[in-house]
């Protein structure tokens, strides 16, 4: 099964996605409130975190670093192994903590929010099955640290919130408890767990799900599919903390997607 991917009706994105190429594939994006190519949230989100890790390295020695930020940041998050990040981004953490918890308090009557990205993806070497599969794999960890410039470590990282959360319980959607996600029959893949933070205070859900979809729909010759995926907090999480998780999940979702098209076209299993 899968570990992070979601969808909300059966309509195509057609009109209303950003029909982007990338690294020559065909992609339809939607989600963020401003429709900017996945590059520019990627290069957006690069700077943060290459400031962040630099401020908390001080006057530590870096090493040569490229001039672009998505490839330094990870150049230096590389460089510094697994477990250096995880103690130098405790500060960080402890506000995180203090800022979900806050968020959790002032919200009405366990109302929750969701932030959705949505893509529709044409890969030649990669149906949904196949990156289903690709994504349960000890691949998609592997390529974690590259995915998305704010993963520090692999449970590290949110779109400007430095969140250390886990994931305990992801499986099949429990709606008897989490009654607000979306019911989606025309899904065939689909899991939703808790993003518990490190005392076990439950600040989200992630509710991801696949399916096939027909090239015709999106003037492609060949079918794709799409990956949806959401993210619910409670109301007390602002639009713009929405908006930039719904960011995150673009470059996700692509850089994922595309580590799979290498993979299964090279026959790595």
């Amino acid at each position: 099964m899968l570990k992070k991917i979601l969808c909300l009706s059966t309509l195509a994105l057609g009109a209303t996605a950003l029909n982007e190429t990338i690294n020559g594939y065909k992609y339809f994006l939607s989600g963020p409130n401003e429709d900017l190519p996945k590059s520019q949230y990627e290069h957006d989100a690069a700077n943060g975190a290459l400031a962040l890790v630099m401020k908390r390295l001080g006057s530590e020695h870096l090493p040569k670093l490229s001039p672009d930020n998505v490839t330094a940041v990870l150049q230096l998050k590389q460089s510094l192994g697994s477990e250096k990040p995880r103690t130098m981004l405790l500060p960080d953490a402890a506000d995180a903590d203090k800022f979900w918890k806050y968020a959790i308090d002032k919200s009405h009557n366990n109302s929750w929010v969701s932030a959705d990205a949505r893509t529709v993806i044409f890969l030649p070497n990669v149906t949904y099955l196949s990156f289903a599969s690709w994504y349960a794999s000890s691949n998609a960890g592997k390529a974690n640290l590259a995915t998305e410039p704010e993963h520090y470590v692999k449970e590290t990282g949110w779109g400007g919130v430095t969140t250390n959360f886990t994931i305990p319980n992801f499986d099949t959607p429990d709606r008897a408890k989490d009654p607000f996600l979306r019911p989606l029959p025309e899904f065939p893949i689909q899991q939703a767990g808790d993003k518990n933070l490190r005392d076990g205070t439950r600040f989200g859900v992630l509710h991801v799900a696949v399916r096939p979809v027909n090239g015709s729909d999106y003037g492609q010759p060949s079918d794709g599919f799409e990956v949806y995926s959401t993210v619910w907090y409670q109301d007390g999480v602002n639009g713009d903390q929405l908006d930039q998780e719904r960011r995150h999940m673009v470059v996700e979702v692509v850089n994922l997607t595309l580590q799979a098209q290498k993979d299964i076209a090279s026959g790595v299993t």
